[in-house]
């Protein structure tokens, strides 16, 4: 965990970790495994890690660095702990050879859908992506996550659920769909068709007519990938696709599509924050720079009237961003405790 602790440093407290467990074979044979891991056999692995590399950032107390001139000394080496950590996949002594991050420890953050992707979740993560279609199915997602959380002895409050949103916005409705529909003309079908096979780790699917609506092969796939072709399926159903539609739209992204005005989507973006749907939102302009620089300059200027942006930072780290305070070492203050 030297590089994401460099990057804390480097970036002064303005770093996370995603934490990521593959559903790829050709991800898990880059790391010695011939054969990806079962499903939940992932979870399991990935618990460890983060307890690892958490024990690691911990390693150093927060002021174990002297850098005294005049003793010569620079680091307090009794505020500098080995871990010593033993476990069913990893053997770790530590400590790490960087000091303490300035927000504590970079900020965690998590994307999971399944059942031990939630729970998962709901145990370590700081920040949650997910990719919810409708409302409906984003309040149900968000009670769910923070009601496992509370399970696991933490407050709801510490955890922030981001739904992503692919924007294309224009100054009428009718401009924006027209915009929307000129991008999706100029997708083609077999790019499409890869992002579908990296959806299902390259499993051999039988023919879809591409005029036809997108076949429902849910229970016929491995545990492992089910959750990601189950949103594909909904997503398809939701807005009556055909494959050649939804290939079209896995090109650019499965994440919900808003099209409208700046004043639509920040109303939007009102419902689903009061509603509890979200506590935030991952925003994908379908045209870079342009559509970032129209939701910077229209929609939060709205979003901040209604009380509901930020009109500055209230700190410097990604941590004081998301209003979370920094994570002490496990370490601190035990010799007092003793």
């Amino acid at each position: 965990m030297l590089i994401p602790a460099n990057l804390v440093w480097i970036s002064r407290g303005r770093a996370g970790w995603n934490i990521v467990t593959t559903a790829l074979t050709a991800a898990a044979r880059n790391f010695g495994d011939k054969a990806l891991r079962d499903h939940d056999g992932r979870y399991r692995d990935a618990e460890e890690f983060v307890d690892v590399v958490t024990k690691l950032w911990d390693s150093w107390e927060a002021d174990a660095v002297v850098a005294d001139a005049a003793t010569g000394v620079f680091v307090d080496t009794d505020k500098v702990h080995a871990i010593d950590h033993q476990g069913r996949v990893f053997d770790v002594a530590g400590p790490l050879n960087i000091p303490r991050s300035p927000q504590g420890r970079p900020l965690l953050v998590q994307a999971g859908a399944s059942e031990a992707g939630r729970s998962f979740g709901a145990k370590y993560g700081e920040v949650i992506f997910t990719s919810q279609l409708s409302l409906k199915s984003a309040q149900a997602y968000y009670a769910d996550i923070k009601r496992r959380a509370a399970g696991f002895g933490r407050s709801p409050e510490e955890i922030a659920i981001l739904p992503g949103i692919k924007t294309v916005l224009a100054s009428t409705e009718a401009e924006a769909r027209q915009r929307a529909h000129e991008l999706a003309e100029l997708v083609e079908p077999e790019i499409g068709h890869a992002m579908l096979s990296w959806q299902v780790d390259s499993i051999e699917l039988p023919a879809m007519p591409l005029d036809e609506p997108f076949p429902d092969l849910t229970a016929t796939l491995p545990l492992e990938v089910r959750s990601r072709y189950e949103r594909l399926v909904v997503m398809a159903r939701e807005h009556d696709m055909t494959t050649r539609q939804l290939l079209r739209r896995l090109a650019t992204g499965t994440h919900r599509e808003f099209i409208g005005t700046p004043e639509q989507l920040a109303a939007d973006i009102e419902e689903w924050f009061r509603a509890y749907g979200a506590d935030g939102f991952t925003i994908q302009p379908q045209e870079l720079p342009d559509g970032l620089e129209v939701f910077v300059e229209h929609v939060v200027p709205i979003l901040q009237r209604r009380g509901l942006f930020r009109q500055e930072y209230e700190g410097t780290t990604l941590r004081d961003a998301f209003g979370l305070a920094p994570v002490p070492s496990r370490h601190a203050g035990a010799l007092v405790a003793e």
